[in-house]
């Protein structure tokens, strides 16, 4: 684990954050087929997504072989977290137009469709479900 000082985010925080993307998501008039959430961290967000949004939900792996045939769907894909940007840009190559979702986006890095909390991430975020 990273040296850096610890954040926690709780429950409350979370909701917060999944509902201010769920409200973007709404203004920005994006009809989705399906949730994807990204392992580990992005899973349980994506559970709580795809319960709001009425929509199925699959978990992916960045690597995972099978990732083009998954995401045919209009698919938005979900992470706790925009902190370097390889993950997103490991599946951004896979599937150019897939469009993504985070709770939390680090300043710096190029803007992500759907974020709840944009801000730099300086500690170590640790999750209620961690």
């Amino acid at each position: 684990m990273s040296k850096k000082n610890k954040t926690f985010v709780s429950w409350t925080e979370i909701n917060e954050l999944l509902d201010a993307i769920q409200k973007q998501i709404k203004e920005s008039g994006e009809k989705f087929e399906m949730i994807a959430g990204v392992t580990r961290g992005g899973l349980i967000p994506a559970v709580m997504l795809s319960h709001r949004l009425e929509l199925p939900m699959m978990a992916i792996a960045p690597g995972d072989p099978i990732l083009p045939i998954s995401l045919a769907k209009k698919t938005l894909i979900i992470d706790e977290i925009y902190d370097t940007g390889k993950t997103m840009q490991d599946l951004k190559q896979v599937n150019p137009m897939t469009q993504f979702a985070v709770l939390f986006h680090n300043v710096g890095l190029d803007e992500l469709e759907f974020y709840g909390k944009k801000m730099r991430l300086d500690n170590w975020l640790v999750f209620p479900w961690e």
